[in-house]
């Protein structure tokens, strides 16, 4: 970390400016691809979730493409079984925080719910670990009823299945 090493710059979507795009977060899959989500604000797809992927350790870029999911921003975490878990804000109803899973990093499950006892959008930006017993904590903010602070909150969860 005491040194960096521009790489590349990652495209955008024909249509699209780069400064809509916001908050990336990136993982290592295990055959070596680089997936990346991005937070999008464009005008026509805002809180639409993009993604793009690198196959040669950053030097290029794929054009970001949807992947289906609305909300932001994304944590990426590869798990002990080598499959990728993606969890998110979902700001609108019902607010809460959502999970995902791909084994392969392209095709995304359907949501599972972390949290949905939001009282507004204003909460998200998960981090989520993987536990030794296979639990996962996620940590989050969020704004509560009555108050003028936001607050960290966790859970403590499993995958389904």
């Amino acid at each position: 970390g005491k040194s960096w090493q521009w790489l590349s710059d990652i495209p955008t979507r024909d249509g699209d400016d780069p400064s809509d795009y916001h908050e990336l977060h990136a993982v290592e899959m295990l055959d070596r691809r680089i997936i990346v989500h991005i937070r999008n604000h464009n005008a026509n797809h805002t809180n639409e979730t993009l993604q793009c992927e690198s196959s040669d350790g950053g030097r290029s870029w794929t054009k970001p493409r949807s992947i289906g999911v609305w909300g932001l921003p994304s944590h990426l975490l590869r798990l002990s079984d080598g499959r990728v878990l993606m969890t998110y804000g979902h700001r609108r109803p019902p607010f809460g925080n959502q999970a995902r899973v791909s084994v392969d990093g392209r095709q995304w499950s359907s949501p599972m719910s972390i949290s949905e006892d939001g009282i507004s959008g204003d909460l998200g930006y998960p981090s989520t670990v993987e536990m030794r017993d296979g639990t996962f904590v996620t940590v989050w903010y969020e704004l509560l009823e009555n108050s003028s602070n936001a607050v960290l909150r966790q859970a403590r969860w499993q995958l389904d299945g």
